[in-house]
């Protein structure tokens, strides 16, 4: 039985049983632990990055990578924040290098408003857990997506070789090596 179908039979119960409520309340989808979402990938990378994206991000970014939506993603912007950007082919992070998703990730997002800000996962994801999440999000971007999305990896990947910069899980924050030019210093 899909996550909608409970949803709206959970409402239906709700509302049956109850009285108008006092406020309206926000939207919530009741997962019960037998219901939670499975996954329908062979390779275990795909398997684990849904789980953890199940875990960590789909509460903000939803199941489907659609984003903060409805009436809290207007009143979001009515106050001129940014709202929980979409994961999903709707959204934008296909355009944005493998490197830059890596260290949002890792760092977090943290708004000015303290409104909707991103966690660091650094101590909570390794590397490799992090990347696996995104090579999950890739399945729901169109195939010219994920290729122009390659490109710009590949392109900031040259310019950091050339500067020098190392990211790596050792050194998690962007450094730049001075290149030896084989002359003495004045």
């Amino acid at each position: 039985m899909s996550r909608r179908v409970i949803t709206l039979l959970l409402v239906l119960f709700l509302a049956a049983c109850g009285g108008a409520p006092a406020a309206t309340p926000l939207p919530i989808t009741l997962v019960g632990p037998d219901a939670l979402p499975t996954s329908e990938f062979d390779d275990p990378v795909l398997r684990q990055g849904q789980a953890n994206y199940d875990r960590f991000c789909a509460h903000c970014h939803g199941f489907d990578g659609e984003g903060q939506l409805g009436d809290s993603a207007a009143e979001t912007r009515e106050m001129g924040m940014k709202i929980v950007p979409a994961h999903n082919s709707t959204g934008v992070i296909w355009q944005y290098a493998d490197q830059i998703l890596l260290k949002v990730t890792r760092d977090g997002v943290i708004n000015a408003l303290n409104r909707y800000p991103m966690p660091a996962f650094n101590t909570t994801l390794t590397d490799e857990e992090i990347m696996g999440v995104y090579a999950y999000i890739k399945t729901w971007w169109t195939p010219e997506q994920r290729a122009y999305q390659e490109q710009v990896t590949a392109n900031l990947q040259k310019i950091y070789d050339e500067l020098g910069v190392d990211l790596t899980p050792e050194n998690p924050f962007p450094t730049v090596t001075p290149a030896a030019t084989g002359t003495a210093a004045p």
